[in-house]
């Protein structure tokens, strides 16, 4: 039953209602009744629209206030590292972008959003992860009812072909060559931290990514068996790292800690770290995710196969693998040269030498 009311004598006029979930609700409006009636009329509208033929008032919600509900319902689960990356995209892009209602975002608003981010130089990869952001928003205010329908999708619901993910380049492969890796070790040694020359050593030889190296304790490293156990991957599956003589002696001579852990620094300390150290070393266009780069191209140029060289990154997608097959070009036809069947004795000899 809805009702059009007064508290008290003289004062302002109530509704109450039900919603179509059957919610009941009571708003006050202000001093006509007239007004009143003509705002319950509209709701009553909307709740019947929305029971009997199933249309969705889109909501008058900012789009700010949306991301806040977003956040709370759907970062939870996630790792902190992810959460932090998102709500940095919302809070650094997104909210900037779009200041006005949820419902006044539309294609054309996002599309513009695109083409102004690559005009400030943003990287194609980059502007898709914040328009993948925006997708799983938009999708959830659908889901959530506070929109009637995905402005992103056409009528078929296939995203709008201008809203389609930018091309990436393919996958950086920069290594470090041997007397690069000279000149970074030398460097390091100079640094103000006394753990960054283990740090790149461990790094180089066991391909981990940053944070998993950083993740380290006495507890987790198998000095008996030369093996590493890492619980929380990128992938989120738990895989066994193998170490060789090199990275075993880089974590044997650092100092014990009374809370185990072998690298007692944050993941952007680290990084700046790194940054100094091959600026000091003179290394051109080199990043810290270059370690990782150059402990697979080596596996790759010694011969190590593409489905061994994806366990040892740890790589779900064979993939983001592949980006290393070039290199063992040289193994492959030194392997071919090797195995001479057929050839007249002379050949073979030829071929043997190298002529």
């Amino acid at each position: 039953m809805s009702r059009v009311f007064q508290r008290e004598k003289n004062g302002p006029y109530w509704i109450d209602f039900k919603d179509a979930s059957g919610v009941r609700h009571r708003r006050k409006i202000g001093p006509s009744k007239r007004v009143a009636r003509e705002v319950l009329d509209g709701l009553l509208g909307n709740v019947a629209r929305r029971q009997h033929l199933g249309v969705i008032e889109d909501s008058a919600i900012r789009f700010g206030d949306f991301a806040k509900v977003w956040c709370e319902r759907v970062l939870s689960p996630l790792k902190p590292r992810t959460q932090e990356r998102w709500r940095g995209i919302i809070e650094g892009h997104l909210k900037a972008a779009f200041p006005g209602t949820l419902r006044g975002i539309t294609a054309a608003l996002a599309e513009a959003y695109v083409a102004k981010r690559i005009a400030q130089g943003g990287q194609p990869s980059t502007i898709n992860r914040e328009m993948t952001v925006l997708k799983h928003m938009m999708r959830r205010a659908v889901e959530w009812e506070h929109l009637s329908r995905n402005p992103f999708l056409d009528a078929q619901g296939r995203p709008l072909a201008g809203l389609r993910a930018l091309r990436e380049p393919s996958g950086r492969t920069r290594f470090l060559s041997v007397e690069e890796i000279e000149r970074l070790l030398s460097a390091c040694e100079a640094s103000e931290s006394p753990y960054l020359r283990s740090f790149v050593v461990v790094s180089m030889n066991t391909g981990m990514r940053r944070n998993e190296v950083l993740s380290l304790n006495r507890r987790t490293v198998d000095f008996a068996n030369s093996v590493v156990t890492i619980a929380d991957t990128k992938n989120g599956e738990a895989r066994h790292v193998y170490l060789n003589r090199a990275a075993i002696e880089a974590l044997k001579a650092m100092t014990a800690r009374l809370d185990g852990r072998m690298f007692p620094m944050g993941p952007n300390q680290t990084t700046m770290l790194f940054v100094r150290a091959a600026k000091r070393a003179g290394l051109e266009n080199a990043r810290l995710h270059d370690l990782r780069h150059t402990f697979a191209s080596y596996q790759a140029m010694s011969g190590v196969a593409s489905r061994g060289l994806q366990v040892l990154l740890g790589h779900k997608d064979a993939r983001m693998t592949m980006r290393y097959s070039h290199l063992s070009d040289a193994y492959l036809r030194a392997a071919v040269n090797g195995v001479v069947l057929g050839a007249s004795e002379r050949e073979s000899q030829l071929i043997g030498s190298g002529v």
